[in-house]
Order: C-alpha cells, then structure tokens, then sequence
C-alpha cells in the first residue's frame, strides 16, 4: 500500500471498527486527524504505534450530557424519588459559586475527553462549557434548551470546524410537562433539518402529570406551579407524552429523544417507525427512577439508541465506559456489540454526524479510544471489556 510521508499507524491486538467488524491485530493509519485506512496485514515503513493487548475503537459519543451541571457533583444525589431530585437541584444550583463552577466544568470536559470521549451533545441554558469543551479538544452539538413558555429563544443553528474539531449548535425542548405545546412545535420547525432533543418519559411523575392524575404527578405539577407552568397552559393534546410529541408532528428522523423509561413496546415500536433516536443513560435512570427504557424491544423494532451519561448531579463520573459498564450490568443478556454500537456510532448517527464519527472509516475522526485487556478470544473481547475493571481503564487515544 501507498501512503504520503505525514501517515501514521495505531496497532492494537484487536480493532473493533463498527458493528460486525472485529479485526484481530490490525492496524488503524491515520493522517491529519482523520483515518486513511484500515489494515489487516503489517505496515511497514511508517511509524506505528502498538498499543498492545487491548481494544482498540471509535472515539466514543456522549449523546446527552448537561455539562454546565457539574458543579453539583455530589449534591443533588439521585434517591429514587424524581420530583425530590428536581427539588434539590433547583434549590442548590444558584448556590453555587461561578468560579468554582467553571473550574468544574472544566474538570468534567477534560475527564469526558481523557476517557475516551470525542463527541458530546451537550445540554445548555447558557453556552458557558462552550470554552470548556473546546480546551478539552471534544467535538460538541450544543443543544440550547428552551424552558416553560418564555419567549427568549436558542440562537440559530450553526455547524463550524477548526482543527479537526466540530462545534455545532442545535435546539433542545426540555420537555413535554415543562414546554407548552405551540413553543415545541415552534422551536423544532425553527431546527429544520438540524438535530432537536427533548427529554421524554423520564419517570413516573412524568407520566402521571401528562395523565392528570396520581400522587407523584401531583407533586410535580406543585413543582411546575411555583415556576409559572401551569398543565392547563400546556396544550397537552394526548395522555402520554410521546402520543402528545407524535401528535405536535415532531417526532421524525432529526429528533433525539432521551431516557425513554417509561416507554410501553407498542411505543417503543412507534419510535422505531418514526426514525427518532432515544439515547439512554443507565446510570442516572437507574439512580433517579429504578428503571431503564424497553432497550430489547427497541433494539428488536430497529430503533438507533446511543448513550449519554446525563449529568454530574445524577451520575458519578462521565466516563462513558463507565456507562457501557453499568448498562451490561443491568440487563447481562443484552449482545456486548449492541452496547458499543449504542456509545459510537448510535450516538454519531443521532447527533447527525455519522459521516464523521462513530466508525473507523477513511475519512472518519482519528480520535479514538482503547481498553487494556489481556489476551481474550474473538468471542469474549468485546464482553472482557464491559467488565467493571477493564471499563474503568478506557481511555482516548490521540
């Protein structure tokens, strides 16, 4: 094979490069900050870089985090109860101090970056972590989140690269109980042919709220009260809030949805058919509610998931190996390439941004991530590295 002078190789005992393609020994050549080629057979003359045993992938996507949250690490702990959560959430976050907040949010880009996160959807009110994510060299689709029925709206929609780096910026609805029905319909026409997240059947009170009955929709609707949102204001057209999304007509291939968790199959099927994404977050679903989304039946309909790992206020760390981990924990059948499919190119494909990540490609990002492991079979290579241990040693790979 022909390369030019500035081409580099990255070796590893195994390369995972996209669902179906497990190479034993192959070597990545990258150039530029992009791939050039994938090889099965030794490179000679050029500089190649052996990592050694391990696994070798695409840079990872987070495809739902809130990175301006991390300066409450520690201090709105997940209990279970989802309307207590928002509650300590709101009554801490304007405590914080804007320094030490910032300094955090610094520290959270670059631990997402060194664990082997290359591309975030990030979830912003401010556009505060944009300098944070930069200096963390993460590619990033900045979702600015419309809340309640203000009129103040998210600024247009760009898409901007430097130095192999992508900053995108997208709009974000923040959900079905919290945004009336006119300002959603809105905010995703102004998206156009851009992504456009909202946060979907995230627990119980959720749905009870959009029900107009039970005790945990009561509470939250006391919550929204004393925000200025009143349910009677939000136009709400059905009784479950995808049927309500469905019917608003903004749901479709550019939508993004997250968490998912109390989702029916017969919805879950409706997802699948409507081309929308739903990207899960274990951990703080997990934390907050105590369940995940239907993710068998959706992956069984051929719905695109990918991952996030939400917030520092809902989850440990944004380590999305972490989140891999924690996923094959809690549903062990669930096939090991369904949840590296979800953290590369699932999220890729819902950000919009496939041609570019989530696969080892030509063309593709050369950002990407590697696990250690010890010499493991074809068959359990990809489950070795969801175990705990080896997760908790993924990295980037520059």
């Amino acid at each position: 094979m022909s390369f030019s002078e500035h081409v580099t190789g990255l070796r590893a005992a195994w390369v995972w490069t996209g669902p179906g393609r497990l190479l034993p020994g192959a070597t990545v050549m990258v150039a530029d900050g992009r791939v050039v080629e994938v090889s099965r057979r030794p490179v000679s003359g050029r500089q190649v870089r052996d990592l050694g045993d391990g696994l070798l992938l695409p840079g990872l996507v987070n495809a739902h985090t809130h990175l301006e949250l991390s300066g409450l690490a520690g201090l709105a702990r997940p209990q279970g109860d989802f309307v207590d959560w928002l509650l300590e959430l709101v009554a801490t976050r304007p405590r914080q101090d804007p320094a030490a907040a910032a300094a955090a949010t610094e520290r959270a880009a670059r631990q997402a970056s060194a664990t082997g996160t290359v591309l975030v959807g990030d979830v912003t009110n401010t556009g505060r972590a944009r300098g944070s994510l930069a200096a963390a060299g993460l590619s990033a689709v900045l979702f600015f989140e419309a809340l309640g029925p203000a009129m103040a709206e998210p600024p247009e929609p760009f898409v901007g690269w430097q130095d192999g780096r992508l900053e995108q910026s997208a709009i974000a609805a923040h959900s079905p109980y919290s945004v009336p029905a006119w300002r959603i319909a809105a905010l995703k026409q102004r998206a156009g042919q851009g992504p456009f997240a909202i946060h979907l059947a995230e627990s119980v009170a959720e749905m009870e709220f959009i029900a107009g009955r039970g005790d945990e929709g009561r509470r939250l609707g006391e919550f929204l009260l004393v925000r200025g949102v009143r349910r009677d204001e939000l136009d709400l057209r059905k009784r479950r809030p995808l049927a309500h999304l469905m019917a608003l007509g903004v749901v479709d291939n550019n939508t993004l949805l997250v968490h998912g968790v109390q989702l029916t199959p017969a919805e879950a099927e409706q997802v699948a058919a409507s081309g929308a994404s739903l990207c899960l977050c274990p951990r703080s679903n997990l934390g907050l509610t105590g369940s995940l989304a239907p993710v068998r039946r959706l992956l069984a309909a051929g719905a695109n998931l990918a991952l996030g790992t939400d917030s520092l206020a809902s989850t440990d760390d944004l380590s999305l190996f972490n989140e891999m981990s924690a996923l094959a924990a809690a549903l062990p059948r669930l096939e090991p390439e369904a949840i590296f499919t979800m953290a590369t190119l699932g999220g890729a494909r819902a950000l919009g941004l496939e041609d570019h990540f989530g696969r080892i490609q030509p063309g593709a990002s050369a950002r990407l991530a590697f696990v250690p492991l010890a010499a493991a079979s074809p068959g359990e290579v990809l489950a070795a590295a969801l175990e705990p241990a080896a997760a908790g040693q993924g990295r980037a790979v520059d």
